[in-house]
Order: structure tokens, then sequence, then C-alpha cells
């Protein structure tokens, strides 16, 4: 039996619907679907109904939901205290996009009062990754973007967050392409988009700013991927026009290497959040240095996408 069974069965159970415990725990359906069938295959019994909608606990389900909702509890309440215990080795554990990781976390590290005092250990991995490595406390905080109008990874977690820095979310491309920069004639060629995947966090922000460049003129994608650094490559190659994060590519449009299409209306501040377990123990932060974690989470605006 494994921890992650349990906790997609109290995910469903919570939520009533396999798709919307999936989302929340940054699975697929069928992934999330799969486990909770070897748990019922583990416990001897069915845990859900699936011929009702929502889907509701048998009473096998219902005896079991406290019992799992508890040593789900115990252990990360067992696991935050050793970590807390262990803190005295000094060591600050960081979750964070390899573009955040590469392209902001040294410069902001050298700046913060814990670099004197704290051995920086970072993990460079997808979002949802990350954020899974926070509740589950294989690191202590997880650093990423976050823009007012996009809905975030964060929403529905028990995570406090503080701002720690700005950003700016910019279309760039190579200098051999500055034909997309023209004022687009009768029957122009479509400008080549590199993309990330859409249902990632920089994906659904993009898609909003697209959307803006496609009232101007067409637009057809060329590639894709869910890695910056792999976007930035693809555009200094010469691949085509790609919105990346104005820090990651500072170097390059100052170097000639990358041009920026100058349209403000393109482009979309971004903030970068220091973000931690709600109730989580403070004290090596204040021994640290560690810049310190609002009480309460920072939520996400719904307006619309601002430039």
């Amino acid at each position: 039996m494994e921890l992650n069974w349990l906790e997609d069965f109290v995910a469903v159970a919570r939520a009533r619907n396999f798709s919307a415990a999936a989302r929340l725990r940054h699975v697929t359906q069928p992934a999330l679907s799969r486990r909770v069938r070897a748990l019922e295959e583990w416990y001897g019994q069915t845990l859900f109904d699936r011929s009702s909608y929502p889907v509701s606990l048998t009473d096998p389900g219902t005896a079991f939901l406290p019992v799992a909702e508890q040593v789900v509890a115990d252990l990360y309440r067992s696991r935050r205290a050793a970590r807390a215990r262990g803190q005295a080795d000094g060591v600050a554990r960081f979750a964070m996009p390899h573009s955040l990781a590469a392209g902001f976390f040294p410069l902001w590290w050298r700046g913060c009062a814990a670099a004197e005092k704290a051995i920086p250990s970072v993990v460079a991995a997808d979002l949802d990754e990350c954020v899974a490595m926070l509740m589950n406390g294989a690191c202590q905080f997880l650093i990423c973007y976050q823009h007012a109008a996009e809905a975030s990874d964060l929403d529905g977690q028990a995570i406090s967050s503080t701002v720690i820095g700005e950003d700016r979310f910019i279309p760039v491309h190579a200098p051999g392409l500055d034909w997309i920069a023209a004022p687009p004639g009768p029957g122009g060629q479509p400008v080549p988009l590199l993309g990330y995947h859409k249902h990632s966090f920089l994906g659904r922000l993009s898609e909003a700013l697209v959307a803006k460049l496609e009232q101007q003129r067409p637009v057809r994608l060329v590639y894709q991927t869910a890695l910056v650094d792999s976007l930035r490559t693809e555009t200094l190659l010469g691949g085509g026009l790609a919105w990346l994060p104005e820090r990651v590519v500072a170097e390059d449009i100052a170097s000639g290497r990358l041009c920026r299409l100058a349209n403000d209306d393109l482009a979309a501040p971004l903030t970068i959040l220091l973000c931690q377990p709600e109730g989580a123990p403070v004290p090596f932060q204040k021994a640290s240095g560690v810049p310190a974690v609002s009480p309460n989470p920072r939520r996400p605006r719904k307006r619309g996408p601002s430039p």
C-alpha cells in the first residue's frame, strides 16, 4: 500500500468526482482511478459507488475515510516534526520551475540574509511537481510565478506566500525574423509561434496574449514545450516568436541575440512568490534569514488580462 493511494482516496471522497480530485492531486484522471482501484484491491472492499453522480462512498468507504485521513495527517505531522528537528543542518530546501532556478534564484539568494547562514538545496521541476513536493514535505519552500488574471496552481492548496520579485512575460524573436515586427501586409505569412503546453501556467497566460496578436495578423504554432529553457533555445535558433520571462532573456536582448516585440499590449506582468505550507514552523526562517512568508495565501484576482 502506498501513501498516495490514501491521498487519492481522500481527495475523491471530498470532491465526489474523480476528474476534480485528479486536478487537485496534479495527476491524470486515469492514473488516479488506477491508484484508487489498487487501494480497493489492497483493502478488500469497494470504497466508491461509481454508478451514481456525483460518486458516493460505500459503507466500507465511509468507515475507512476517517482512518485514511488520520493516517495521512499523522504521517505528514511526523514528517514535518522530523524535518523541523533536522533544520539544524542549515539546509534550506527549495523547489521551483527551471526558469526561476536559472534566471532568478541565484541573484535573489545572494541578496538574501540566509545566504550567510544556510546552504540552499534547489530542485527544478514542473510547477505541479513542485507543489506536490511542498505539500508532502520534500521541500520547505516553493518559488513560482503568478499573474493576477490567471488561475494559479496554488488555488485550493493550504499554502501561504509572499512576494519576492517581479518580472515581465514578453514576446521575443531572433534578429532574422524582423519582419514579425513590421506592419502586416495583405495576405502576409503567419507568424511562427513557439508555445507552451496549453494546460501549464505559462501556457494559459500566453494563450490570452497570442489571442491579442491574432487580432493583428495570422499565427501558426510550430513548436510546443513545457520548458522555458527549451523555448529560449528554439527562439535563439530563429524558430519563431515566443513569450519568455524578461529575466531569462535580458542578456540575449542586450547582446542583440534576441529582439523584443515592441508592443506593451502583448506583454504581461509576473509576480514571483515565495511559498510555504500554512502552519509550517518558522524558527528556521528567523534563524536563517529566509524572508518570512505571510500567514494568508495570496490568491489571484479574477479579472481580464492586464498588459
